[in-house]
């Protein structure tokens, strides 16, 4: 009797194991987003990126929702291309929430960030076929450093990771059942792709070549609509063109045609294509893939981000070998599993396809724009990044017990790096310290008039949008905004004030201009501050 009462109760027990497992691997999932959560919170204000484009993009907003003007042309990407403004419309969303408020930015930033960490495991999941490779990649894409310091902005950067995630998630629907799924969804995620930032396009591109190789059905009547949205939503560029006599036009013109003379020195422009390039744009990847993992140069998230030219070669310079290494093993081991297996996920296939897009795409580009390969580019391919190295942790983990010890080492090594660097990481130039030395210069002018001159060869942007919101615009600015479009920044009408706020942000190099214009400052200070790196100088000129 006591035999057959255990045949008959072991079908619920194992029912019960199976339960228990669940609940680990959720309970597991919970403690990832839980702790990769309070790490983006952590220090929120002191730690958010602020510079040039975010006084951009605040400035732009503050037309749109304080003063009622029409957007009509999104940021151009660098060389001269106009997008259409429908990030400026989306991102006006938190602005009106935060109530212009630049201190609270850091939580829609943050809340975002997390959102994408948890699509990571619920999209990595269901494009690889395999849970494990979801969690992984959760751990990988939450606990990287790299990623969080791009947690740290808000700007059209913040967006990539969730609609490349949703692109994913869509083509692999429709090819998966082999039926249509979403497609008004995609439509839409691909227009505000286009009108987001430059390496957004490439979802585009994307889904045109997943189109062709799989010709996935496609209803005309849906077509149809999303071709009607991308006229609708791009008309904008169009009343703007109209409007300005062909400028877009020109610009774009001039972007592809000017300097076609290869042997021309100067500017941007066609150029030949050469192994240098070719080269560049290869090791582009292994190396951003090795920071991904392993963050290299200063722990701090100014100096993660900004393009610098030291700050630059400081990253680059000391990127651990052995990060190196493993980030070409992780390549090349995806690149050769699809070349080498008969039997591959879609999903795998869908990221195969827009790493070569990008890969074409960035060659392609710096033909016109030579040199234009920075780390930035690859935000997109974060989600993909971080689903590629738990792939190959998660083959690693199916061999023997050797296998298992390894990636197991490389996830405890990964965690433990990247979490401590995440805990102790500063924030130079921040916007907390931005923010204070944009108060205690207000509080020295008392509403008196004042021109504005930021002096430094990396930090000096990100000023503008702050002083507008504490208080009071200043009358002129030198050397600051200078790029901005006239509509950003008061007209400098007058004679300049002799009152003069000048706000220092020294690299740790700096030309001899900075330092005679310093010098000559100090000679006119009334009165100064050291708030943090910033040293605030409130001048008087006779």
């Amino acid at each position: 009797m006591a035999k057959k009462t255990n045949l008959k109760s072991s079908p619920n027990n194992k029912m019960s194991l199976i339960f228990k497992k669940i609940r680990f691997k959720h309970l597991i999932l919970f403690a990832i987003i839980l702790i990769s959560a309070i790490l983006k919170f952590h220090r929120a204000q002191q730690l958010f990126f602020w510079n040039v484009d975010e006084d951009i993009l605040g400035l732009t907003i503050k037309k749109i929702l304080v003063s009622h003007d029409i957007q009509l042309i999104g940021n151009p990407i660098p060389g001269g291309l106009f997008i259409g403004p429908a990030f400026y419309y989306l991102a006006s969303f938190p602005y009106l929430i935060a109530r212009m408020n630049p201190e609270t930015l850091p939580v829609f930033s943050a809340l975002i960030g997390i959102f994408t960490t948890l699509l990571v495991y619920k999209i990595g999941k269901i494009i690889f076929e395999k849970e494990l490779i979801g969690i992984f990649g959760t751990i990988i894409y939450g606990f990287s450093f790299l990623v969080n310091a791009y947690n740290r902005l808000l700007t059209s950067l913040t967006l990539a990771p969730v609609l490349v995630l949703l692109t994913y998630l869509i083509l692999y629907q429709n090819l998966k059942l082999k039926r249509p799924k979403n497609l008004l969804w995609l439509g839409l995620i691909l227009i505000i792709a286009t009108q987001n930032e430059g390496t957004s396009f490439s979802l585009l591109a994307l889904t045109i070549v997943i189109w062709f190789a799989y010709r996935f059905k496609t209803p005309i009547s849906k077509l149809k609509n999303i071709l009607l949205m991308f006229i609708l939503f791009n008309l904008p560029l169009l009343i703007f063109d109209l409007k300005h006599n062909f400028f877009l036009t020109k610009s774009n013109f001039h972007f592809f045609l000017k300097d076609l003379d290869p042997l021309k020195a100067g500017g941007a422009g066609f150029s030949l294509p050469d192994f240098q390039l070719l080269n560049s744009t290869l090791n582009f990847f292994p190396r951003t893939l090795s920071r991904f993992l392993f963050i290299s140069g200063q722990n701090d998230i100014n100096n993660q981000i900004l393009p610098c030219p030291d700050l630059i070669a400081s990253r680059i310079s000391q990127i651990p070998p052995g990060a190196f290494i493993l980030a070409i093993i992780v390549l090349s081991f995806f690149f050769l599993r699809q070349i080498v297996e008969k039997k591959v996920t879609f999903g795998e296939r869908i990221i195969l396809v827009h790493i070569i897009t990008i890969i074409l795409g960035i060659f392609f580009y710096n033909l016109f724009l030579p040199g234009y390969l920075f780390e930035w580019i690859l935000v997109i391919l974060f989600p993909g990044f971080a689903l590629i190295t738990a792939y190959f942790l998660n083959v690693l983990y199916g061999q023997k017990t050797f296998g298992k010890l390894l990636a197991f080492s490389i996830i405890v090594v990964f965690l433990l790096y990247n979490t401590r660097s995440l805990v102790m990481a500063s924030g130079h130039f921040g916007l907390s310290s931005k923010v204070d030395s944009v108060k205690f210069a207000l509080s020295e002018v008392k509403g008196r008039p004042f021109y504005l001159e930021s002096l430094g060869s990396c930090y000096s942007q990100g000023y503008l949008y702050l002083f507008w919101y504490y208080g009071q615009s200043p009358s002129h600015t030198i050397g600051i905004g200078t790029d901005f479009a006239p509509t950003l920044i008061p007209s400098q009408d007058g004679p300049k004030p002799n009152l003069g706020v000048v706000l220092v942000n020294p690299s740790e190099t700096e030309t001899l201009e900075f330092k005679d214009k310093y010098n000559l400052y100090k000679t006119k200070t009334v009165k100064s501050k050291k708030i943090k790196d910033i040293e605030v100088l409130i001048v008087e000129e006779n």
